[in-house]
């Protein structure tokens, strides 16, 4: 026998003969693996709905903040161009706010 095939079978034999290794999984609290979990469709929604809910509070805020100058302008006689436009955007998300905040 030559000494490579000697040697391939040798490794062969010791490879073969080892057990192999189980993984590290605890089968007595199966709670503590931790499996990537694809959200459902609700929770999905949910989310969408949350963050569009925040968007929504963030630019009525700035709108908020933004009317008293503008109304200052409006007790001299200045109308901006786009005050009128200002207070239809604060009624609307206004009342999806309040919707949404009621659901």
């Amino acid at each position: 026998m030559r000494p490579t095939s000697a040697l391939c079978l040798g490794l062969g034999l010791l490879l073969t003969g080892l057990p192999a290794r189980p993984q590290n999984v605890n089968m007595g609290n199966p709670q503590e693996v931790h499996v990537q979990q694809v959200p459902s469709a609700t929770t999905m929604m949910a989310r969408m709905r949350n963050v569009q809910l925040q968007k929504d509070a963030k630019e009525l805020a700035e709108l908020s903040a933004a009317l008293p100058a503008d109304m200052d302008g409006v007790k001299q006689g200045l109308l901006q161009k786009d005050l009128l436009e200002k207070l239809k955007r604060v009624e609307k998300l206004s009342k999806r706010v309040r919707e949404e905040l009621t659901r």
